[in-house]
């Protein structure tokens, strides 16, 4: 069994964060020591590791690349026994790099996205510890293309994991559904379609906005359940979408809800996901709705033509209308659609197979861990 060595900005409300946990307690529950060391207090989802027996240790940077932090994570790393060190997301990647140089303990970085732009100081700072990793695992193939270039990696040292998602868990949480449906447009026969992603620019609102006009002016009993951010007025990107919604007149037809620890149910009350994301990773939003019997209709990036089980649920163009067509499609082969996506998330993401594939890379790489430490420290705190 391994003691496997996470480190994390936060444990926030992200993609990442979500799929750290489900797979911290499953390679707990399988044996294997698991230690999360995050970066900054901002911990919402800490919570949901709560009698885990999964060990957490939150410090909190002040600089960009802290001295301090370093020194308490390469300490911690020594005193606690890693045989290997996972990094998650580019402050992970970036600090397990440098505070585990030297240590002979193998370094695990992640790419969790695809064809995104990194700044000019994050550039510097991989180019700068360009090696200093042992391997990369990226949630797509996509993302792992991408990666290549930017680290230089061997190929032979780069893996695909995709996501996983806890069966178990979502079936509990879609139970609520039904009795939230009736609370969104109550005394309504409406049909629902949901988005849900925070308002930004990879997320492209404005598309989604443009599709529920079009999807409305066909067929007046579709509804738009907006989950992930409410309305505010804090970018130019915001208030972009604002204008959008009041130029297109949804204001009797949408509803935007703050993040949610609930989504799911609120994925799972609706007739139809649709995602109009310019880039992600492997979308755990998309995975949910797929594993709690939702049928899904996307845009094309990253691996979605891989996940999504029947063609015409990727819309290559990025207009309104096709989209538009397909949500009707998707609402009206509900059941064939379902079914098709169970399966496929049975047979490919479930989180005992994302584990599974999790391990064996740790496996391949731990045993060349040149430095074990013999009588271990536990961590300062266990959930």
């Amino acid at each position: 069994m391994l003691r496997i060595l996470h480190v994390i900005s936060g444990l926030g409300r992200g993609g990442a964060e979500r799929q750290l946990i489900i797979l911290s307690r499953e390679l707990l529950r399988r044996g294997h020591d698991v230690l999360i060391y995050t970066l900054n207090h901002a911990v919402p989802r800490l919570p949901e590791l709560k009698g885990s027996g999964v060990e957490v240790i939150i410090d909190h940077k002040r600089l960009r690349l802290d001295p301090l932090v370093i020194a308490r994570l390469r300490r911690t790393a020594r005193r606690w026994g890693a045989e290997l060190a996972h990094g998650w997301l580019y402050d992970g990647n970036i600090y397990t790099r440098v505070a585990l140089r030297g240590l002979g303990i193998p370094v695990i970085n992640s790419e969790r996205s695809d064809n995104y732009r990194l700044s000019y100081v994050q550039r510097l700072g991989y180019a700068l510890t360009r090696g200093w990793e042992t391997a990369l695992i990226a949630n797509s193939h996509a993302g792992l293309a991408f990666a290549g270039p930017l680290h230089r990696i061997p190929a032979d040292r780069g893996h695909v994991v995709w996501n996983g998602v806890d069966l178990a868990k979502v079936d509990l949480e879609a139970r609520a559904a039904p009795a939230l449906r009736g609370t969104l447009w109550p005394g309504q026969e409406v049909s629902i379609a949901c988005h849900v992603g925070t308002i930004t620019p990879p997320k492209d609102h404005l598309l989604a906005l443009d599709t529920a006009a079009v999807l409305h002016r066909r067929d007046q009993r579709w509804r738009f359940l907006f989950v992930g951010d409410p309305w505010r007025d804090t970018g130019s990107y915001q208030r972009a979408v604002q204008a959008r919604f009041r130029e297109l007149q949804l204001e009797s037809v949408c509803r935007f809800t703050s993040e949610r620890t609930d989504a799911i149910a609120h994925i799972a009350a609706s007739d139809v996901l649709f995602s109009t994301s310019l880039l992600e990773g492997f979308p755990n939003v998309v995975l949910e709705a797929m594993a709690c019997g939702t049928p899904v209709v996307s845009t094309e990036y990253s691996d979605i033509r891989r996940i999504l089980p029947l063609s015409w649920q990727v819309v290559p163009q990025r207009r309104p209308e096709p989209l538009a067509a397909a949500i009707q499609r998707a609402a009206c082969e509900r059941r064939s659609v379902v079914t098709a996506q169970r399966a496929w998330v049975e047979q490919h993401a479930t989180a005992e197979r994302s584990a599974t594939a999790m391990e064996a890379v740790y496996t391949l790489y731990a045993s060349r861990n040149s430095t074990r430490t013999a009588s271990p420290t536990p961590a300062s705190w266990t959930v």
